[in-house]
């Protein structure tokens, strides 16, 4: 048996199935926005280009690479990382996050050729799902096709 509904009836079930089938979609509609910890599994494998230029922080899993396409790294930069007034091009070194805490330890470090004693920290924040926070930068995230700098 087969009931046909007047058509202004019709529509009307329409409009109710399809708003069903909205809210239920939307409830498993994937986030947006908030902040995504930085983690070693985050970093590691990953490039990391700031958002205003070209500096960018790419990690292997021990190793990190720090540049600014063969130009001198921000003095801003360099200043929290080193507190001095070198003008490195390129800044490589191991690395260790403290998770817990935040901080980003960089040790046997070059600035260029220049061997920097002692550990370097900087904060690590945790930003959106494609961004991190390092230092007083904001760097989008990118996982590289490569294992090392």
């Amino acid at each position: 048996m087969r009931v046909t509904l007047p058509r202004a009836r019709e529509s009307s079930v329409v409009s109710v199935v399809a708003a069903i089938v909205f809210l239920v979609g939307c409830q498993h509609a994937p986030t947006t926005g908030g902040d995504i910890s930085v983690t070693t599994e985050r970093l590691a494998g990953c490039r990391l280009t700031d958002i205003h230029n070209d500096l960018s922080w790419t990690f292997s899993d021990t190793d990190v690479v720090v540049e600014n396409k063969d130009q001198p790294i921000p003095s801003d930069l360099v200043q929290e990382l080193l507190g001095n007034q070198l003008t490195p091009t390129i800044i490589k070194a191991n690395w260790r996050l403290d998770e817990k805490a935040g901080i980003l330890h960089l040790f046997n470090t070059k600035a260029n050729s220049e061997t920097i004693d002692g550990e370097l920290r900087i904060l690590a924040k945790p930003a959106g799902q494609v961004r991190a926070n390092i230092g007083n930068r904001q760097y989008n995230v990118f996982r590289n096709s490569i294992k090392g700098p």
